[in-house]
């Protein structure tokens, strides 16, 4: 399915771009050197990714893919770029939690007919928190909650925002949904508080559990550990992506799937 998306340019002014056509030639080398910015590399986290079993996508590796008829909850959905994804894997309902309104203001004009979008955080509580964004406004898979301002302290946030953030478990309510099969999480160093508080009986609810880790303190492959043994013990396979050259890289992709 071709489609233009609404992204923003630096200056945070929204722009409609075909991001599949411009993705043809991309290379991480030429995105360091800044040939491509921050939505061309979402999408290729979407649509190019092929490492280490990955099927397209980082967020789908191994075991831990979207089924046909699919309730898919993404936590973190910056532009929309996965949950589109999501749609043409075949998800019957698309459920998006993005607090940065810049990129929420995108968001609701990328959705396709089976998503929805809310303005909200996700986290541990339910409360107001302040989201930003770093360096220029095409790091929207950057945004991050001020509460984890001292991870990005050598970064220039160029704006914030006060949203509302719910419970994690508050999506499992029939409120929402009466069931979730994939739950995707990136949101920038806020996964441990997610993860911390998400009831076993939820978890378990799911098929697929993928997310981006952040090594945010010296005690966080503890507590990475800890949830995969967590994982292990509640029936799940895992396997965990590091994104560098050993097992002490900042960046990790961890994907979990029933067994």
């Amino acid at each position: 399915m071709k489609r233009l998306f609404w992204t923003l340019d630096k200056f945070g002014n929204e722009v409609i771009r075909d991001l599949e056509k411009e993705n043809e030639d991309f290379s991480i080398e030429e995105y360091n050197h800044g040939k491509f910015d921050g939505n061309n590399f979402i999408w290729y986290e979407m649509f190019g990714m092929h490492l280490m079993d990955a099927n397209g996508c980082d967020y789908e590796r191994k075991g831990c893919y979207i089924k046909e008829g699919d309730v898919v909850v993404d936590i973190g959905a910056s532009i929309g770029i996965f949950a589109h994804r999501a749609e043409l894997r075949g998800a019957s309902k698309v459920i998006c939690f993005e607090p940065f309104i810049p990129s929420y203001n995108c968001l609701v004009k990328n959705l396709g007919p089976k998503s929805e979008a809310f303005r909200l955080g996700v986290g541990g509580e339910n409360k107001f928190q302040d989201f930003a964004v770093h360096t220029d406004y095409t790091h929207i898979g950057g945004v991050f909650s001020m509460d984890k301002k001292d991870n990005f302290y050598d970064k220039e946030i160029i704006q914030k925002y006060t949203t509302f953030t719910i419970n994690i478990n508050t999506i499992f309510d029939e409120v929402l949904t009466d069931r979730i099969d994939f739950l995707k999480i990136d949101v920038e160093g806020g996964e441990e508080e997610i993860i911390n508080n998400i009831t076993d009986e939820n978890l378990q609810k799911l098929r697929c559990f993928s997310a981006e880790f952040h090594k945010t303190n010296d005690d966080f492959d503890n507590f990475q550990q800890q949830f995969l043994d967590r994982m292990d013990r509640l029936g799940f396979n895992y396997f965990t992506l590091y994104h560098g050259t050993d097992v002490s890289a900042y960046l990790r992709t961890i994907s979990c799937w029933k067994k």
